[in-house]
């Protein structure tokens, strides 16, 4: 059995329980993966630093963290920044304009060094699941009049959200004529009717941001098992030497013939760990 000495790993809907916590078991495999097989855990999430931050700590994880879908790596302890890939100012600018004439519920984010700015002109009534984003980061909400003349400098990344029907032709549009000047990362929660779709450097991704962290390491990919439940973790799962889909994913991604494990609500992660990092080939370093 190879022995893996990174473990990138989703949050929401992969390492987090449907309530967002992490279960007894699955901290428990993370701590001892750690402690006594001296794997390198790293959380790669589309959530901002600030928002996966607290999880991290609480984890007891030291190794960066990848944010924003791998636009941002930065120290979990210093908010050092190790790699920063935003959006191009007149790329991000086109992308918000095209948003507005769309209709879409759209945010910017910025401020990389600082603690991370969310900057909006406004979302629609319908939107309940991004109003209740903004109001529960409201510390770091900036309101604008109007959202592509306000953005000034590169920024970190353009978030679309709403229906999973109309995000669907959004994302067709923007594929069909920003897919050289953006990378579109698509996030579903069908039980929801939410998707997110986020634009970002196109080159970054989550696979570029582990890949920074892990020549940090010395790790080379087939030394590294990755875990995730969605669109935005494809190119991850494919870059690392074995990446594993949650079962909680949808059937389009199972479909694609990834290996499975358990769901978030069974303790999906701690199962690889225990497979992968535990299992009777592998022994602590």
């Amino acid at each position: 059995m190879t022995r893996y000495r990174m473990l990138a790993v989703d949050l929401d809907g992969t390492l987090l329980a449907p309530d967002s916590q992490l279960t007894p078991r699955t901290r428990a495999a993370m701590e001892r993966a750690i402690r006594e097989y001296h794997v390198a855990v790293v959380i790669a999430t589309g959530r901002r630093f600030h928002s996966a931050r607290p999880i991290a700590r609480d984890a007891g994880l030291t190794t960066p963290l990848v944010t924003h879908n791998g636009a941002l790596v930065k120290d979990v302890e210093t908010s050092a920044v190790y790699h920063y890939q935003p959006l191009d100012l007149d790329v991000a600018r086109e992308l918000l304009n095209l948003g507005k004439a769309f209709g879409a519920d759209t945010i910017a984010l910025d401020d990389p060094e600082g603690d991370g700015r969310i900057l909006t002109d406004g979302v629609s009534e319908r939107n309940a699941s991004l109003r209740y984003y903004l109001e529960l980061n409201r510390q770091y909400v900036h309101r604008v009049d109007n959202l592509p003349a306000s953005v000034a400098a590169p920024i970190t990344q353009v978030m679309f959200c709403g229906s999973c029907a109309s995000m669907q032709a959004l994302a067709e549009v923007l594929e069909r004529d920003m897919a050289a000047e953006a990378r579109l990362l698509m996030t579903t929660y069908p039980h929801n009717d939410m998707t997110i779709l986020d634009l970002m450097h196109p080159e970054c991704s989550k696979a570029t941001g582990i890949a920074h962290v892990a020549a940090q390491f010395g790790i080379a990919p087939e030394e590294i098992l990755a875990v995730g439940d969605n669109y935005n973790d494809l190119d991850m799962l494919h870059y690392a030497g074995r990446g594993i889909l949650m079962g909680n994913a949808e059937p389009k991604l199972k479909a694609m013939g990834f290996e499975l494990t358990a769901p978030n609500t069974e303790d999906g992660v701690a199962q690889v760990i225990e497979t992968y990092i535990f299992g009777s080939s592998a022994s602590p370093a």
